[in-house]
C-alpha cells in the first residue's frame, strides 16, 4: 500500500532533527520464550526481504521499499481517496464508471497505458473538481498526484494474487463498533468500565473477558512486564477458543503498551497485525494512526503519510471524525513542513471541515491549534492569526490555561516579527493571566522573558 493524493515513494524529508531510538531490552520473561522466538524468525525474515531500518539500524516492521506498482494498488488508493475526501455517492458513481473502464483494460493481455492513463486523469479532475467546490479555492491535487504516479512504474496489467502485506492491512472488512475507553487510560484509572455492547467487542467467554480486564489494569498502571504476561496469556486464550476479533484487539493493547515505552518496532508489528486481522475499522483506523505517528517522529514521511491516508479512509468508515480531523491535520503538518503550500493548506482546510461536523468543542480548538502552527511554518501569518484566535477561545471555554497561555505567547511572537508592539504586549499580558493558575515555571519564565522585549 502507498498513500492517497501524495506521490508515491518520495524521499523522506531529512530537514527535521531525527530522536535516538530507544532500544528493545533483552530480558525477556521465560514465559514470552516462544514470542520471543517468533520474532527472530519475523526480523530475519525482513532483513533477508530487504527492509527499511530506523536511523539506529533497527528494522521496521513494514517493507515499503518496493519499486513497481501494481494497477490494483493505484484503483484502490483512488477509491480511499475519494471514501477520504467526502465525496457523496454521485460523485463516487461517476469516478468508479471510469475506474471500471481502466479494469476492463487492465484485464486484457496487452493493456493499453494510453487508456488506462487517460481515464485515470478524468476520474482525478472529477474529484478535483468537487475539492474545489466545497473549500471554494481551485485544487488540482489529485491530478497533480496521478501525474506524480505516472513517473513511476506501473504494472498495468491485473494481476490474479493476493495483495502485498501493506495492501491487506486495507482491505475493507464488515464492521463492527470498537475499542477502548482511551480516557481511562490516559488518566491510569485502576478500574476497568467495561462500556456496553453498542460501544465494544465483549468476548463471550467470561474467562476471557475476565483475563482481559486484569491485563487492561496492569497496562493502565504501567506495569510493562505484567501487562504484556497478562495479554499474552490472553491472546494464547483467544486462540484457544477460536476469537479472533480478541485477538486483533490484544495486538492492538499491546502496541500501544510498546508506544508507550518507546520500542518502536515492537510497537509497529502489532499495531500492524491489529490493523490486518480486526475486523472493526475503528481499531483499523487507530493502528494506522499510531503507526503513521511513529513514522512521522523518526521522519520516515512516506510510510507516515500512508498510514495518516490509511487513518482517514478508515476512520470515515466507522464514522470517527475526530480521528479523521486528527490524521488529516497531521498530513497538512507533514506537507507544511516541506513547505508544499498547495497540499497544507488543503488538507488544513479538510481538518477543519471534519473538526466543525464532530460538534467537539475540544477537537475543534486541538485542531485549531495544530493548525496555527502549521500556517506558521508555511509563512501564512495572517491565517495563523485566524486559528490562535479561534483555539485561544475554545481553550478559554474548556478551561485549558496552560495551553491557552501558550496560545496567546505564540500570537504574541507573531505580532512582535510585524513589529506590532501594542497587539504582542497585550496578548502577553493575556498569556501571563493564564499561565499563574498553572504549574509551569518554565512557561511562566518565557512569557515574561518575550514580556521584556515589548
Amino acid at each position: 500500500m502507498y498513500n492517497s493524493i501524495y506521490p508515491a515513494y518520495i524521499k523522506p524529508y531529512q530537514g527535521i532533527q531525527q530522536k535516538p531510538i530507544t532500544k528493545k531490552e533483552e530480558d525477556e520473561k521465560s514465559s514470552q520464550s516462544s514470542r520471543q522466538a517468533e520474532r527472530e524468525s519475523r526480523q530475519e525474515n525482513q532483513h533477508s526481504n530487504g527492509a527499511n531500518y530506523f536511523p539506529n539500524g533497527e528494522k521496521v516492521a513494514i517493507d515499503y521499499t518496493r519499486r513497481r506498482i501494481g494497477i490494483e494498488q493505484v484503483l484502490s488508493d483512488f477509491r480511499n481517496t475519494a471514501n477520504a475526501i467526502g465525496a457523496p455517492d454521485e460523485i463516487k458513481a461517476e469516478v468508479s464508471s471510469y475506474l471500471s473502464l481502466i479494469e476492463n483494460q487492465a484485464q486484457k493481455e496487452n493493456p493499453n497505458a494510453q487508456i488506462i492513463q487517460a481515464n485515470l486523469k478524468s476520474a482525478s479532475q472529477i474529484l478535483d473538481e468537487y475539492i474545489t467546490n466545497t473549500l471554494k479555492k481551485p485544487s488540482k491535487v489529485v491530478e497533480n498526484w496521478v501525474d506524480a504516479l505516472f513517473l513511476q512504474q506501473i504494472d498495468y496489467k491485473a494481476e490474479v494474487k493476493a495483495l502485498p502485506e501493506a495492501e491487506e492491512a486495507e482491505t475493507p472488512m464488515p464492521q463492527s463498533e470498537i475499542a477502548e475507553d482511551e480516557s481511562a487510560l490516559e488518566h491510569n484509572q485502576t478500574a476497568v468500565n467495561m462500556p456496553t455492547a453498542d460501544e465494544i467487542y465483549i468476548p463471550s467467554d467470561p474467562q476471557l473477558k475476565r483475563m482481559f480486564i486484569q491485563a487492561k489494569k496492569y497496562s493502565q498502571i504501567n506495569q510493562k512486564e505484567k501487562a504484556l504476561e497478562s495479554f499474552q496469556r490472553v491472546m494464547e486464550y483467544a486462540q484457544d477458543i477460536g476469537d479472533d476479533k480478541a485477538c486483533a484487539i490484544i495486538h492492538y493493547e499491546q502496541g500501544r503498551i510498546y508506544d508507550d515505552f518507546d520500542e518502536v518496532e515492537e510497537a509497529l508489528y502489532n499495531y500492524d497485525r491489529a490493523a490486518q486481522a480486526s475486523s472493526d475499522y475503528n481499531i483499523k483506523a487507530k493502528s494506522h494512526m499510531y503507526m503513521g505517528r511513529i513514522y512521522d517522529d523518526y521522519v520516515r514521511l512516506t510510510p507516515a503519510v500512508e498510514h495518516y491516508c490509511a487513518a482517514v479512509s478508515f476512520s470515515g468508515e466507522s464514522d470517527n471524525l475526530k480521528l479523521q480531523s486528527q490524521a488529516l491535520a497531521n498530513l497538512a503538518q507533514i506537507h507544511a513542513e516541506k513547505y508544499d503550500t498547495e497540499n497544507a493548506l488543503m488538507f488544513m482546510d479538510l481538518s477543519d471541515i471534519t473538526a466543525d461536523e464532530t460538534k467537539d468543542a475540544k477537537t475543534k480548538t486541538i485542531i485549531s491549534a495544530k493548525n496555527a502552527k502549521n500556517s506558521r511554518k508555511i509563512d501564512q501569518n495572517a491565517r495563523a492569526m485566524k486559528y490562535y484566535a479561534l483555539a485561544s477561545k475554545g481553550y478559554s471555554d474548556i478551561g485549558d490555561s496552560e495551553n491557552l497561555a501558550k496560545n496567546y505567547l505564540e500570537a504574541a511572537k507573531i505580532m512582535l516579527t510585524y513589529g506590532n508592539k501594542a497587539k504582542a504586549k497585550k496578548l502577553l499580558s493575556k498569556a501571563y493571566a493564564a499561565v499563574v493558575n498553572t504549574d509551569n515555571p518554565a512557561l511562566k519564565y518565557e512569557i515574561m522573558q518575550q514580556s521584556s522585549l515589548v
